[in-house]
């Protein structure tokens, strides 16, 4: 008897739906990707994109390459900002006026507990012309310039794993959460319009119920979201109909 498989384990269908999705923002997508993790990360994208688009947020592709049509997505946390695409997410309130956020692929992000030490989550959301570049004797013995974002500029962020998951890669996710927004460990979460979805960690696989048990249990403490089973159920995280189940954050 043949086995079923998620349409999603697909690298070819995994490809024409990012092209789909691209396509809807007057984009083109035309990277060379081979491995499933690469083509995981780029959907995962797309669906915080998403996620912004679902709730109330205009989203527009900025720094296109290729004459202003191909979207770049920073595939490694060493790509250029510049030579990389993003998206831009605006909403207006009546009380506050117009805000905007960048949504960035890969970039690197400063510590809140020290500035010398920086990370590079899959995904950022910062404030407009957050990155900061210096040329720092520190980094690649001062020959390129070192770009980052301070941590008082992000928004929110979020990490992708194609693993089957496991205890350790869960809980291990919370120091990542302290070392940039240390403020939602400690219950004092920003409330302020508009909202963004809590640091999430966005999981290929399945798991069990022990590490439901610990999503959960993680989710009662801290401000963040596991998200498991994304390689079957990706639109758990920007589906209106699920939108109540899901953490958020005010803006800072």
């Amino acid at each position: 008897m043949a086995t079923t498989r998620s349409p999603f384990r697909d690298n070819a269908l995994f490809q024409r739906e990012i092209t789909a999705f691209l396509a809807q923002h007057q984009s083109l997508f035309s990277q060379q990707i081979k491995k499933t993790s690469a083509f995981f990360e780029i959907a995962c994208y797309n669906d915080l994109v998403k996620f912004y688009e679902n709730t109330g947020f205009a989203v527009k592709p900025e720094n296109a390459q290729s004459r202003g049509k191909e979207f770049v997505y920073a595939l490694s946390p060493s790509a250029k900002p510049e030579r990389c695409s993003y998206f831009v997410a605006t909403r207006t309130y009546q009380s506050q006026g117009g805000v905007s956020f960048e949504i960035r692929h890969n970039v690197r992000v400063q510590s809140a507990h020290d500035a010398g030490v920086f990370v590079s989550p899959d995904y950022v959301v910062i404030n407009p012309s957050a990155i900061t570049s210096v040329r720092d004797p520190n980094f690649y013995n001062g020959k390129v310039d070192y770009d980052f974002v301070p941590s008082s500029h992000v928004q929110t962020f979020a990490e992708t794993k194609h693993y089957p998951p496991g205890p350790e890669l869960i809980l291990n996710f919370v120091g990542l959460v302290n070392e940039l927004l240390p403020h939602l460990m400690t219950g004092a979460v920003p409330t302020a319009l508009p909202k963004h979805l809590g640091p999430s960690l966005f999981i290929s696989g399945v798991g069990n119920a022990h590490h439901e048990r610990i999503r959960d249990s993680l989710a009662k403490r801290y401000s963040i979201n596991v998200f498991l089973g994304l390689f079957a159920r990706r639109s758990q995280v920007y589906a209106k109909g699920n939108q109540s189940n899901l953490t958020k954050v005010g803006t800072r």
